[in-house]
């Protein structure tokens, strides 16, 4: 059975460029991840998360009157029990009267093992409530300026180039968060890798080796140099997807990516840095069920990614950071939903956290036109996962200094 050159010339291209990335592949093969290398999973809640009503202050009368419709008044969930007794969570004022969404139960019992770390109000001078500016300035960490072409993590791979590389496991184009003078590549079809390891995808890759295995001549030289190197790279690929995952993963998009992320830290991948987007968030009418479900599918992946992490030994290897571009404001609107707003609470998960809650819950009377107030910078979050997980110096990537939360134990820095 005869490959035509167009057939050739389109499959390696798809190959090279969008599923498999040779480079990065090739890069795993040299140096691959050390077992005490920290790894740092973004997942970034595209529309602006109603922080509100996944960090809920259920008793306070004041969110019962602004939400007549949208308050949750079921507090089972409390978050004054976080088992790491270090964070301090069970003493800090307001935990008692704060809890999550009731479809968040599964990562309510991580918090409850101490895995789970909540930054309340956290936000940026001078916010802006548009979707792609406030996007930007948490991709670049530069809210003074909008000509910024370098994403935070972009410059990070940049900086340490060939010790710390990153992929983006996405459905689109790549964030700016992650791009620079180096490119980072993307991961957007896992089903795509998933056919490739069945009997006719292995038969398709048996012919292309077996066509490239020739004399390289003509116009199609530097193609099959190419995909000769990606045709090899592609085996350790295949060959960390297609080994048993030790939990059950929910059946969610979000879900099996996060899956597909678990496998390739287990396996010793070599990218120490993980890009991902969990999008709907935008609520602006018939908010409750659309949030209760995103929440809920969030909640789900992360404590079953926990829960695989932990039966490899690499929960303390991996945080995940949870972030959105802004939060809703207090008052639901006419549609049953809600508008965009400022502050919003960061999650962070991971089994060398101190968990629990920090910062306080912002006020619902003291609001800047209507919003909360944030009083925690988002890039103190930053600095504390570049120097405490990934174990780089902060400030040249940030353009400034930025005081960390004390949520890991003290590691050196390189």
């Amino acid at each position: 059975m005869q490959l035509s050159r167009r057939e050739f010339i389109g499959f390696t291209a798809g190959l090279t460029l969008t599923p498999v990335p040779s480079v990065l592949l090739r890069a795993a093969e040299r140096l691959a991840a050390g077992p005490e290398e920290g790894v740092l999973v973004v997942l970034q809640l595209s529309g602006g998360n109603d922080g509100l009503n996944t960090v809920i202050p259920f008793r306070d009368p004041e969110y019962q009157r602004l939400r007549p419709s949208l308050a949750v008044r079921d507090g089972d969930l409390s978050l004054n029990d976080a088992g790491n007794a270090s964070s301090g969570a069970a003493d800090r004022p307001g935990a008692a009267d704060l809890c999550y969404h009731p479809r968040m139960k599964a990562l309510h019992e991580l918090y409850r093992d101490g895995a789970v770390a909540i930054v309340q109000g956290v936000g940026y001078p001078n916010p802006s409530r548009s979707h792609f500016r406030s996007m930007d300035i948490w991709h670049t960490a530069r809210p003074d300026r909008e000509d910024v072409a370098t994403g935070w993590l972009g410059g990070i791979v940049a900086r340490h180039r060939g010790r710390l590389n990153a992929l983006d496991v996405g459905d689109e184009r790549l964030p700016l968060a992650l791009q620079g003078e180096v490119q980072v590549p993307t991961l957007q079809n896992l089903d795509w890798v998933d056919q490739l390891s069945k009997p006719k995808g292995r038969e398709m890759l048996q012919r292309l080796q077996r066509l490239n295995s020739g004399e390289r001549v003509g116009e199609v030289e530097k193609v099959r140099a190419l995909a000769q190197a990606t045709l090899v790279d592609l085996e350790k690929v295949m060959e960390l997807r297609g080994r048993p995952v030790p939990v059950d993963y929910p059946q969610s998009h979000l879900a099996d990516k996060l899956k597909w992320i678990g496998q390739l830290i287990g396996g010793g991948f070599a990218s120490r840095i993980y890009y991902l987007t969990h999008g709907g968030f935008d609520t602006h009418a018939q908010q409750k069920d659309a949030h209760a479900l995103l929440v809920g599918q969030a909640s789900e992946a992360l404590a079953a990614f926990y829960r695989h992490l932990d039966a490899l030994g690499a929960a303390r290897r991996a945080t995940v950071l949870v972030f959105s571009e802004f939060g809703r404001r207090v008052r639901e609107n006419g549609s049953l939903g809600t508008d965009h707003g400022v502050a919003a609470p960061v999650f962070l998960v991971s089994k060398s956290l101190r968990g629990g809650l920090y910062g306080a819950h912002p006020s619902l009377t003291d609001l800047d036109e209507g919003d909360l107030k944030f009083h925690t910078d988002f890039r103190r979050i930053y600095a504390t996962v570049l120097e405490d997980v990934l174990r780089i110096e902060s400030a040249p990537i940030l353009s400034g200094t930025y005081e960390k939360l004390p949520m890991f134990e003290r590691r050196a820095r390189v």
